[in-house]
């Protein structure tokens, strides 16, 4: 057979695996979007105006977010709020910021935390330190760098009682400023959605856990039930540990919805602290699991380098030996096209950047490598000011199959 029509025959196989593929994945897209249970939904059920709430944030060196995050919590319709600050080893001027706002706001309490202990994440740490000087019946943990909508409180509360959630979490909106999050950050956020479906953590029967620590709503029996922050003390990712801890004991029920923009996240002020981020949360999305990791990067190789760049070769090839190649490419190339711009939007990125999607799918590749090396020859991650040495786990725990 000569060489032009093996490879061909290989363009073909491709590009046929390809155009099911992106038809696939619109459909999933479409409805999705279509079905997906976002916090809104809060604003038609009723106030919960007795409700107590808490905010715990816990912070190290924040200073180029704190202010906008204080300055959002303060606007919260709903009135019976608790704002703790737990401030972590601060060396910046995160504590001048927050003294700003706890002088105009008597429900700021601020804490400085000079030390954490021997086998616990910082982060966490300094979440337990505010949730003991918590006094509301809902414990909300959030990050320094998020920002809320004023009505934010009361709908995630009014959803959690609605829901009968023990454990109410939001995937927020990330921001879109730079170049690097334009490209990478939807590949980045999809490849973390695909390992947890929302439909999948959220159904009734045997649900995969999953939470953002961007914003964790707890109940405060079942915060308190299953131990605090006492239980997940050692994970860097404290909100996947919440998750499982909860659904593999049969603790609470755990309930995920999207944000749509009422919470927002600037995550990352460079690209080498996004890659940095991003591996760490890839580990512990991957339960430290190596091989999980390299399957990873191979799927983003595969899908977002490989397939458009058949499509593209089997154009050409197609224009020389096979109008049915050439038209199949086309079409493969416009679904990809079509799939990936919806993608891009979702994620609030300009659809134009869609055309680099193949350079974020190698970026986002090269970050699962990198997890895979940095947990197998256990190299330390720098993290909240501390450094972490994590141990690989290859024995798959049954319950993450679900």
């Amino acid at each position: 057979m000569p060489i032009i029509e093996i490879i061909s025959l290989v363009l073909g196989t491709l590009v046929t695996i390809s155009l099911c593929l992106w038809i696939g994945l619109g459909y999933r897209l479409w409805t999705m979007n279509r079905m997906k249970p976002v916090v809104r939904e809060g604003l038609a059920l009723p106030n919960p105006t007795s409700a107590t709430v808490t905010i715990v944030v816990p912070a190290h060196n924040e200073e180029r977010v704190i202010d906008r995050c204080a300055i959002s919590l303060r606007k919260q319709t709903h009135q019976n709020l608790q704002i703790i600050f737990v401030l972590d080893r601060c060396t910046d001027s995160t504590l001048e910021i927050i003294k700003k706002h706890a002088a105009e706001d008597e429900r700021i309490c601020i804490i400085e935390n000079e030390a954490c202990p021997e086998g616990w994440a910082g982060k966490c740490n300094a979440a337990r330190i505010g949730a003991l000087k918590a006094t509301g019946e809902w414990l909300l943990f959030t990050d320094a760098d998020t920002m809320f909508d004023k009505e934010l409180v009361r709908c995630a509360v009014a959803s959690a009682i609605h829901r009968g959630a023990s454990l109410l979490s939001l995937l927020s909106s990330l921001t879109i400023t730079k170049n690097f999050e334009r490209i990478v950050q939807p590949i980045a956020s999809t490849l973390l959605v695909r390992q947890y479906p929302i439909d999948r953590i959220n159904r009734e029967e045997r649900p995969r856990p999953f939470a953002n620590g961007q914003f964790l709503l707890f109940d405060r029996k079942t915060y308190q039930d299953i131990g605090g922050h006492d239980a997940v003390k050692e994970h860097l990712l404290e909100d996947i540990a919440f998750a499982r801890h909860l659904c593999y004991n049969s603790l609470g029920k755990v309930q995920v919805l999207f944000a749509d923009g009422m919470l927002q996240c600037s995550m990352y002020p460079t690209f080498s602290a996004f890659q940095a981020g991003w591996k760490r949360i890839y580990i512990e999305a991957a339960s430290k699991n190596v091989k999980r990791l390299r399957q990873s990067a191979i799927l983003a190789l595969i899908v977002g380098v490989l397939f458009p760049v058949a499509g593209v070769a089997g154009i050409f090839v197609g224009m020389q030996v096979s109008p049915l190649l050439f038209w199949e490419s086309i079409a493969s190339l416009i679904s990809a096209f079509l799939a990936i711009a919806w993608l891009y939007r979702i994620n609030n990125a300009p659809v134009i950047f869609a055309l680099f999607a193949p350079l974020g799918a190698a970026v986002v590749a090269k970050i699962f490598l990198n997890a895979a090396f940095t947990l197998k020859h256990r190299i330390p991650i720098r993290w909240g000011g501390k450094k972490y040495i994590l141990e690989p786990k290859n024995n798959e725990n049954p319950a993450n199959k679900r």
